[in-house]
């Protein structure tokens, strides 16, 4: 790296200066640094940045994956609503009513951070679950229909 990009060249410029400001001396003479800010001795200035203790203290609810796993567990019961339609009751068993509540839980507890994370984990695993189940009565479900269709 030549001249003024290297990386000695960024250790020896004053913060907050620009490649701009750093030449080196040239035809017309030394150029000066531009005026810097005036500063209080080092101490960050009051009206920029947090105020000490007002920051968060940890990280922020997640209200939009509570919110998207509650729409996962509605849309979950498009199997049980669609084996009803069909006159096969028994699918309302397997409705995903854990998956539901446990979404509702977690949209309700959005202010307290740990609160809704545990929601969200027990909705997912339910959500999972039930799709793990659905497979696994479906696939029978389709054998039968297959075997009665053929006789």
């Amino acid at each position: 790296m030549s001249g003024q990009g290297g990386p000695k060249a960024f250790w020896e410029r004053e913060q907050g200066s620009t490649l701009g400001s750093v030449r080196p001396p040239g035809p017309a003479g030394p150029r000066t640094a531009p005026p810097s800010r005036p500063s209080s001795g080092g101490a960050p200035d009051p009206r920029f940045g947090p105020r000490p203790g007002t920051g968060p203290t940890g990280p922020p609810a997640r209200l939009g994956g509570a919110v998207a796993v509650l729409v996962t567990a509605l849309l979950s019961l498009v199997v049980p609503l669609l084996g009803l339609y069909l006159g096969m009751w028994f699918f309302l068993l397997v409705a995903n009513l854990p998956g539901i509540g446990f979404g509702v839980m977690a949209v309700r507890r959005y202010p307290d951070a740990a609160e809704v994370e545990r929601y969200l984990r027990y909705a997912w695993a339910c959500n999972f679950a039930y799709a793990a189940l659905s497979v696994v009565f479906f696939v029978p479900l389709m054998l039968l229909a297959v075997v009665i269709l053929s006789v």
